[in-house]
């Protein structure tokens, strides 16, 4: 590993290990509707904070490889950190809400400038741009027929849009390995009978893994990257 990535990697999981605590208590109140302070959380479970902790620290180093000490790195950090609680909220209830979607939307739209800017090189982020656009707008057809909810449209944008930053071929290989996972997650649901084509299922981790393991580990062929 580079001195860099090192470096990022030190940051991202302190970034992690410093913000799980409060995410985790988020996920116990942001899902709650008639709750007007969920913002403050409830205290965890053991269980519900390592729940929370492994997952976002395993997603902040991910980011910290596709990102590596660069102006980057903070719109990686900031997506694993909306990412990690995201996901087991999905997990447990099969939603997304948006008292979390929106700001990780504009938190990645302000950081994806920001990184833009950093390098003076505006096209990677008319590219995130196009992809968000594209992608929430295929999800959104797909969403009139398919198990899923909108929030997974809106993720599968966002996520979209960050994936779209380092190229196309990244859109393209880190959602389809976010629908694979869903699918060998899904497989012995379906073998054992407890589950049917047409039941819901908790698409928003498999696209954050999808997204994440493609980006950290680069696994694009170079001709698309």
């Amino acid at each position: 590993m580079s001195d860099g990535r090192l470096l990022a990697s030190i940051v991202a999981a302190g970034c992690a290990l410093a913000a799980s605590p409060y995410l985790a208590r988020l996920t116990l109140t942001v899902p709650e509707r008639e709750d007007s302070r969920w913002w403050t959380g409830a205290a965890p479970s053991r269980t519900r904070l390592l729940a929370t902790v492994l997952p976002a620290l395993l997603l902040v180093l991910l980011g910290a490889r596709a990102a590596g000490w660069s102006a980057l790195l903070p719109a990686w950090i900031a997506l694993a950190l909306f990412a990690a609680p995201l996901s087991v909220i999905d997990f447990k209830v099969h939603r997304l809400p948006n008292r979390l979607m929106l700001p990780a939307a504009v938190a990645g739209a302000g950081l994806l400038v920001v990184a833009a800017a950093a390098r003076a090189d505006w096209h990677p982020l008319l590219r995130a741009v196009e992809a968000a656009a594209l992608v929430f707008a295929i999800f959104f057809l797909i969403f009139l027929a398919a198990p899923f909810g909108l929030g997974d449209v809106k993720f599968a944008g966002l996520l979209a849009g960050y994936l779209g930053y380092l190229s196309w071929g990244y859109v393209l290989y880190g959602l389809l390995a976010g629908f694979v996972i869903a699918s060998l997650a899904c497989l012995p649901l379906l073998l054992a009978r407890r589950a049917t084509l047409k039941s819901a299922i908790p698409l928003g981790p498999a696209l954050v893994a999808g997204t994440f393991l493609v980006a950290g580990f680069a696994l694009v062929p170079s001709y698309l990257s």
